[in-house]
């Protein structure tokens, strides 16, 4: 007997239409790459699907462009209050990555939706 453990993250998005059944089973990075590639979608689309953790990654680039530091072992929470370190983790609110976003953009000349970032992690 195979046992599978339904994964929330994975669930919540076969709900809300964005997954198949099919990804059952697999990891949220293989379903999320799975999603992008069939969809064509990238960084800077608006349906663009991350993973809490890779927006996480991703968050913590862009927010050392504009000078953020946040050390790798510490997880990114949003908030609606002030930001900053606390215990184990890192406050910051969704306009800072907004800011970052556009910061990044203006260096790089990349294009990264902040809004998938957003919507993939956690708040406080």
């Amino acid at each position: 007997m195979t046992t599978i453990l339904c994964d929330p993250w994975i669930e919540r998005h076969i709900g809300a239409g964005r997954l198949s059944p099919g990804a059952r089973g697999m990891s949220r990075e293989a379903a999320a790459e799975q999603y992008n590639s069939a969809n064509g979608l990238v960084s800077s689309d608006e349906d663009y699907l991350y993973t809490p953790g890779q927006a996480a990654d991703v968050a913590r680039e862009l927010l050392a462009d504009i000078g953020i530091e946040i050390t790798e072992g510490s997880r990114i929470l949003l908030t609606d209050m002030t930001g900053g370190p606390r215990c184990w983790s890192h406050l910051v609110e969704p306009s800072q990555i907004e800011y970052a976003a556009e910061q990044h953009r203006l260096i790089t000349g990349e294009t990264i939706n902040p809004d998938p970032i957003v919507e993939a992690l956690p708040w406080a």
